[in-house]
């Protein structure tokens, strides 16, 4: 066992349960529950409260599992290189990375969308429901990279 393998799994691992776990915990119970209890603009501004608090456990935990991410793939004796799909294993993991960048760029979108939202003084529900979208669609991305995390395993 490789001590530093393995702990740069379960940093891999934990950082990526920490974004999949805001998004999907913000998307499917917090934003729900507050849009019942609070008016436009009181949700507005506690959203941009929450993504403000979130954003440096955000940011750092994009950091680990990318640096995490690029040691583990260099290291897995599968990985010859980038634009290799003589296996089934790089197609998933390539399939993988598209989605992360995915992911990624909508949550800049995502973010500096709260963060306008938070400025207005009148937010529309139509905003605040494509914000609600925004995060069930990274919660959905982020259930398909664990997908093909998992199915690249048995690859």
């Amino acid at each position: 066992m490789d001590p530093l393998h393995v702990g740069a799994l379960w940093l891999h691992a934990a950082s990526m349960v920490l974004v999949l776990g805001y998004f999907a915990v913000v998307g499917l119970i917090v934003v729900p529950t507050l849009r019942r209890s609070l008016d436009g603009p009181s949700l507005a501004g506690t959203l941009a409260s929450i993504e403000g608090r979130a954003m440096p456990f955000l940011v750092a935990s994009v950091i680990v599992f990318t640096a995490t991410g690029a040691y583990l793939l260099t290291i897995d004796e599968r990985y010859v290189g980038i634009g290799d799909f003589s296996s089934t294993w790089s197609t998933l993991f390539l399939v993988k990375h598209v989605v992360v960048v995915l992911m990624i760029g909508l949550g800049l979108v995502l973010d500096a969308r709260i963060v306008r939202l938070g400025k207005t003084p009148e937010p529309t529900d139509g905003a605040l429901r494509t914000v609600s979208l925004a995060m069930d669609a990274m919660t959905v991305l982020g259930l398909i990279v664990l997908l093909l995390t998992a199915a690249a395993q048995y690859a």
